[in-house]
C-alpha cells in the first residue's frame, strides 16, 4: 500500500466523503459517501433509480469527476492518477456492452493489452484464454459484435474487462438488457468466475434478486447516495436497519432469504426409513414415529424409493421429485409446491440424506 494511504492491505477501494453535485442541481447526486470495499469481494450497490449508484461507480474510474472527497484504489489516490492510466487498470462492463462495432470480437478483447504494449503472441494467447474462460466459441473471435446475440456480446464485454487482469472490476447493470434466461445464466457464470478469479468487483443493479445472488456484501442506497444499510444479503434480509430498507426489500423478504440458505444447512428428518427386507412390524414402527402411512426404502444408504404401508410386498415407487444438498431452500420449496409432496434429499450417486417439506423450511426461516 502506498505510504499515507488509509486503511489496511485488505482494503481495495475506499471512498471518503465523496460528493457529486451537477451544475444547476439543487441537491447533490451523491453526498458525503464513505465506503470501504474489501479486496476480492463483490460489493453490490443497490437502490431505487436516482440514488447515485451509477454516479458512484463512474466516480471510481473518473468517468465522472467527484466534486469533493477522496477515492483510494489499491492504495493509490485515484484523483492524482491520470484518468487514462487509471482506467487501464480497472475493468469496466456496462449494460449496453460498448463494444467497438468496427473491430472483431478478438480485437475488442485485445484492446487494453494492445494499449499497454503487450507483444502480439501474448495478446493472442490472452484472447484465447479469456474466450474459453467466459464460454465463447473460438469461431466467434473473427466475427463482429453485430453478428452476436446479446448474451454473447455481454460475454465479450466481460472478457474485454478482464483482458489485462485488472484487480478491480466495475459492472454497471451489465445483464439488464438481455432476456431473463440468458441473464440468469450470465449471473451464474459470473459467480463461477469469481470463485476462481477473486477480483474486487463493484456491481450496480436495481434488481434485488440479482444483488442477493451476487453480493458478498451490499450497500442499500437512498437518494443522494446515502447508505441506509451495509452488510451481507443474509444480514440485511434478516434485520432491515431502517423503514426504507424494509420497504425496499418488499413483501417477499422471507422468500428471498430462502435463496441464501441451502438444504444441507438445515436439520433434515430421516423420515420413516426401512430396509427392502423389513416386514410389517418395522414398517409400522417407522410410520408411527413420523405419523405417515408410507415408508422410505433405503438399502446400504442408497434410496430405492417409497411404499405404502399397506403394500409392502410391492416394488418401491420412485419419489416424484428430489433435491440435492447444495440446492437452495427456495428451489426446494418450489419443488415441494409443484410436486405436492414431501421431497427426498439425495446426494450424487443416490445416497439418501432425508426428507424435506414446507414445515422444515418454515422452521429454518424462523430460526
Amino acid at each position: 500500500m502506498t505510504e499515507g494511504a488509509p486503511g489496511h492491505s485488505s482494503t481495495a477501494i475506499r471512498l471518503e466523503d465523496v460528493c457529486k453535485t451537477y451544475p444547476g442541481s439543487a441537491h447533490p447526486a451523491v453526498e458525503s459517501l464513505s465506503l470501504e470495499i474489501r479486496a476480492g469481494e463483490v460489493m453490490v450497490l443497490v437502490g431505487p433509480s436516482g440514488c447515485g449508484k451509477t454516479t458512484t461507480l463512474k466516480m471510481i474510474n473518473r468517468i465522472i469527476e467527484p466534486t469533493s472527497g477522496r477515492i483510494w484504489i489499491e492504495g493509490t489516490d485515484a484523483l492524482t492518477t491520470p484518468p487514462h492510466v487509471l482506467r487501464r487498470g480497472i475493468g469496466y462492463v456496462i449494460q449496453q456492452v460498448g463494444l467497438f462495432p468496427h473491430r472483431t470480437v478478438g480485437e475488442n478483447i485485445a484492446t487494453v493489452p494492445e494499449l499497454l504494449g503487450w507483444e502480439e503472441g501474448a495478446v493472442k494467447r490472452r484472447v484465447a484464454e479469456l474466450a474459453k474462460l467466459v464460454g465463447l466459441d473460438p469461431e466467434l473471435l473473427g466475427r463482429y459484435p453485430a453478428q452476436l446475440s446479446g448474451g454473447q456480446q455481454q460475454r465479450v464485454g466481460v472478457a474485454r474487462a478482464l483482458a489485462a487482469d485488472p484487480p478491480v472490476l466495475l459492472m454497471d447493470e451489465p445483464f439488464a438488457a438481455v432476456d431473463p434466461i440468458v441473464r440468469q445464466r450470465l449471473q451464474e457464470e459470473l459467480v463461477s468466475l469469481q470463485r476462481r478469479l477473486r477480483k474486487t468487483i463493484v456491481f450496480v443493479t436495481h434488481d434485488l434478486d440479482e444483488a442477493i445472488l451476487l453480493a458478498d456484501r451490499m450497500a442499500v442506497l437512498n437518494l443522494g447516495g446515502k447508505i441506509e444499510q451495509l452488510g451481507t444479503p443474509a444480514e440485511i434480509l434478516a434485520n432491515p436497519a431502517t423503514p426504507f430498507v424494509e420497504s425496499f426489500l418488499g413483501r417477499e423478504r422471507g422468500l428471498r432469504r430462502l435463496s441464501l440458505l441451502t438444504v444441507e444447512e438445515i436439520d433434515l428428518e430421516k423420515g420413516p426409513v426401512v430396509g427392502p427386507g423389513d416386514g410389517p412390524s418395522a414398517a409400522g414402527q417407522a410410520m408411527d414415529r413420523y405419523g405417515t402411512d408410507w415408508v422410505v426404502v433405503v438399502e446400504d444408504g442408497r434410496l430405492l424409493g417409497w411404499k405404502w404401508g399397506a403394500d409392502l410386498a410391492d416394488e418401491p415407487h420412485g419419489f416424484r421429485a428430489s433435491v440435492a444438498p447444495s440446492d437452495t431452500l427456495r428451489r426446494a420449496l418450489d419443488v415441494i409446491l409443484t410436486s405436492h409432496t414431501q421431497v427426498a434429499v439425495v446426494e450424487e450417486g443416490g445416497r439418501y440424506l432425508g426428507i424435506i417439506d414446507a414445515a422444515a423450511i418454515g422452521r429454518a426461516l424462523a430460526g
